[in-house]
């Protein structure tokens, strides 16, 4: 093999390692795409059939406030919400009362508001790539946080709380875990693919 072809091969072999700004340029790509935001929104919607309130209302705040642009991040969000009132009301037999609606409004600005948060430091912001995952598991804590302190608060006027025992605050905390690392680590995934097709 003579030095060019040497050479030549050495270009066209990818690296073992992504620089960040490429990863960062892939994750704005999926962000103001379309295939994330639908497939985000559609589990989310679907996944209404098996929740009820118990959705992981803070996961879905983090995940499109992390991984899509601002506006289509509104826009999922206020439509999981939505199909979530939608199942509710339809299949899960939610009480047609006053404060049942109140409730379903504090569940969509409490969810809104995470999204807003998270959106503050999206993924494909262009800073440092560590500081934008790390900011993840900090938005996690704040905004689950942020989120149980409006229902508590909503609940001092509508009643409705006394069923967030520590045991079932431990679960849902631990379910927006669970959902929010799956997720987090599909999205990479699919980063990781797409810039290895390219």
């Amino acid at each position: 093999m003579t030095s060019l072809q040497s050479s030549t091969s050495f270009v066209l072999q990818k690296p073992a390692w992504l620089p960040a700004h490429v990863w960062i340029q892939t994750c704005q790509q999926m962000a103001q795409g379309y295939f994330w935001a639908s497939l985000l929104t559609t589990i989310g919607c679907l996944g209404n059939i098996t929740y009820t309130c118990t959705l992981p209302f803070v996961t879905i705040g983090i995940l499109t406030g992390t991984t899509l642009t601002r506006s289509k991040a509104i826009v999922s969000t206020l439509m999981i919400w939505f199909s979530n009132q939608i199942f509710g009301y339809l299949l899960h037999n939610y009480p047609r009362t006053p404060d049942s609606f109140a409730w379903g409004i504090v569940l969509g600005i409490s969810t809104l508001s995470v999204t807003l948060m998270a959106s503050y430091r999206p993924l494909f912001k262009p800073d440092q790539l560590r500081m934008n995952y790390i900011w993840i598991p900090l938005m996690l804590l704040l905004g689950f946080l942020g989120f149980q302190t409006m229902i508590f608060l909503a609940g001092l006027f509508l009643g409705g709380t006394h069923g967030l025992t520590l045991p079932v605050l431990g679960k849902i905390w631990l379910d927006n875990w669970i959902w929010t690392g799956l997720w987090i680590g599909i999205h990479s995934l699919w980063v990781w693919l797409k810039i290895r097709s390219i």
